[in-house]
């Protein structure tokens, strides 16, 4: 059964993940190391900002190597030929952004080009290496 959260639950959860993200996006600015990291990955579709914040997650698990390469989602290890160990639960989590237009005009949240945009953080759940096994 899944679990409902109400709209106090949602609205610390959620204030809590753009806090992290800032906070992540702060210092990935400065971060030479992680830039050439990424740079050196060759990623695509994949955001310096969501590799940092995959990245500080992994450091901080001690959990060695590179997001999206060496982390990946349940699909994503799936496609290339892995399964998740049984019982493993995903430690890592990264974030997209969902641009939505506000039809409300008097709702906030406009972006440089003046539209009326919300942005919502979207998160998913990545397995390390160390939890997965050849199929």
């Amino acid at each position: 059964m899944k679990k409902e959260f109400t709209k106090e639950e949602k609205r610390e959860y959620f204030g809590k993940l753009r806090t992290d993200w800032k906070r992540s996006k702060a210092l990935a600015d400065n971060d030479m190391e992680a830039d050439a990291m990424f740079r050196e990955a060759g990623l695509k579709g994949v955001s310096y900002y969501g590799f940092y914040f995959v990245l500080t997650q992994m450091k901080k698990l001690s959990l060695k190597g590179l997001p999206y390469v060496d982390s990946k989602t349940f699909q994503g290890w799936k496609q290339n030929g892995f399964k998740v160990k049984k019982d493993e639960k995903s430690k890592i989590h990264g974030v997209t952004w969902i641009k939505i237009e506000n039809k409300d005009e008097k709702k906030e949240g406009t972006n440089e080009e003046g539209e009326n945009v919300r942005m919502y953080p979207k998160v998913y759940h990545l397995f390390h290496k160390t939890q997965v096994e050849e199929r």
